[in-house]
């Protein structure tokens, strides 16, 4: 069987050698089933409930790559084929990735894709270049792993290994396949608790181009990364449908400038990390429109934060603590619209939207076990702002005391038979002092209950 699956992928890549020729051939897949369900976002009268067509979305996504290698060239490529399975006849009203639908209507059900494709080569003494498409793990620039199928890039990243202990980076990042977040309902402003990210085979340019360089260092136990970008049009394309105070157009994106550096240790039994980040823009010839956005100050973002974890008996604690000064740009992932972030504060749907936001404060702590083959864990993020009620926050137009929330939630994860199970089940708070007619957020209406189950199987 594995010897089809290799003539088959490689004939799809058409590679100039037969299968044969190539060394390490290695073929990988995995099916997964992503669905969730929330009681959260209640719309003046009309409630929703758990497990509710009409509050769920989900799909299903394969996934099969293969690498290889000719010499001192090496390949990768990894094909998703994401479909509803016909979920959405009963089950769901959505879906997590653009499975071939439109926001707001189920038009089609099945996406096939090339989500990576790329070769690495030797350039120089020590020097590997690795170009195409592929994903990527930078601060400001990553692939996220969360959803059903992951985003990727066009890029060209060249790794040096000639000194001791310390990796030299440079990126150039092309294009994306991950749009900003789009939403699956048509509330005034829409709920973010269904936002998820496109991902297919349709790149788009949310760059210009983006540069990187960064400098990896890591000895014993202590390691310290800094990580220098220059990012051009970020949310230039954004297709989010926000409050009417966003104003960003199709040509009106900035060019960010940013620095990430994150160092960590460990001290008696606890591993200690810290993080210091910037980031900047230059919106200097952009329409008039940008200027005039509501949360544009033109003020650099600092942020930092610092970690901590620590195994007493069968038991590891964590706790982590974040701030964000009242700037423009989130310190957050530019390919997704801000939608992770790689603060050690992020929850799960309070993350980069929300701890890493202009204005934030956030605490997180948590408590993971094993119990025979089930691991568990109990976690609980608060996320404060600094602005005022109704004060728009940065870039994203972001209301502050919509910011303003609390998560609990708990994850089992188990194995039965072939198959990986994750359940996650979260209660969400969120500020309910506001006043102001429509822009009121209550716990009642974007408070409540949100339950997701991922059922994977690798082969």
């Amino acid at each position: 069987m594995k010897k089809i699956l290799v003539s088959v992928a490689a004939a799809t890549m058409a590679l100039s050698t037969t299968a044969s020729a190539l060394e390490d051939i290695k073929v990988s897949g995995q099916a997964k089933l992503f669905y969730e369900t929330t009681n959260a976002g209640k719309v003046g009268t009309e409630d929703k409930s758990l497990f509710d067509k009409d509050s769920s979305t989900g799909e299903v996504a394969f996934k099969i790559g293969m690498t290889g290698k000719q010499g001192d060239v090496g390949f990768g490529a990894t094909l998703y084929h994401t479909t509803t399975m016909g979920l959405e006849n009963d089950v769901v009203q959505g879906v997590r990735t653009n499975t071939g639908l439109n926001d707001l209507a189920l038009s089609g059900n099945d996406n096939t894709y090339l989500g990576e494709i790329y070769i690495t080569a030797p350039v120089a003494p020590d020097t590997v270049l690795k170009f195409g498409k592929q994903e990527l793990d930078t601060p400001m620039a990553f692939t996220e792993r969360w959803n059903a199928a992951p985003n990727t890039f066009n890029s060209a990243v060249a790794i040096n290994s000639s000194v001791e202990n310390l990796t030299l980076i440079a990126a150039y990042v092309g294009q994306g396949n991950a749009n900003q977040p789009h939403y699956l309902t048509t509330t005034t402003p829409p709920t973010p608790l269904t936002a998820s990210f496109a991902s297919s085979e349709t790149f788009t340019s949310y760059y210009g181009t983006a540069f990187a360089v960064a400098a990896l260092y890591k000895q014993d136990n202590f390691n310290a990364n800094l990580w220098l970008y220059q990012i051009n049009n970020v949310l230039g394309n954004s297709t989010l449908t926000s409050p009417t105070n966003l104003n960003i157009g199709t040509e009106a994106g900035v060019t960010v400038n940013a620095a990430w550096f994150d160092a960590g240790m460990k001290l008696g039994d606890a591993n200690v990390k810290a993080v210091l980040a910037y980031a900047g823009h230059d919106d200097e010839g952009k329409p008039s429109t940008l200027s005039l956005t509501d949360g544009i100050k033109g003020d650099d973002t600092f942020g930092a934060a610092l970690s901590a974890d620590l195994k007493v008996s069968d038991i590891t604690l964590f706790g982590a603590v974040s701030y964000v000064n009242e700037g423009d740009i989130p310190l957050a992932n530019t390919a997704t619209g801000f939608k992770k972030t790689m603060l050690p504060t992020q929850g799960i749907y309070t993350d980069g939207q929300y701890v890493a936001q202009p204005g934030s404060t956030a605490v997180k702590v948590s408590a993971a076990t094993k119990l025979g083959d089930t691991a568990l864990s109990l976690n609980a993020v608060h996320n404060m702002n600094s602005g005022n009620d109704n004060e728009v926050m940065g870039i994203q137009s972001k209301l502050a005391h919509e910011l303003e929330t609390t998560e609990i939630y708990a994850t089992v994860k188990q194995k039965v038979g072939a198959f990986d199970l994750m359940g996650i089940v979260m209660h969400r708070m969120m500020d309910d002092s506001v006043k102001d007619g429509n822009n009121k957020t209550t716990d009642d209406r974007q408070g409540g209950q949100i339950v997701r189950i991922v059922a994977s199987v690798n082969f």
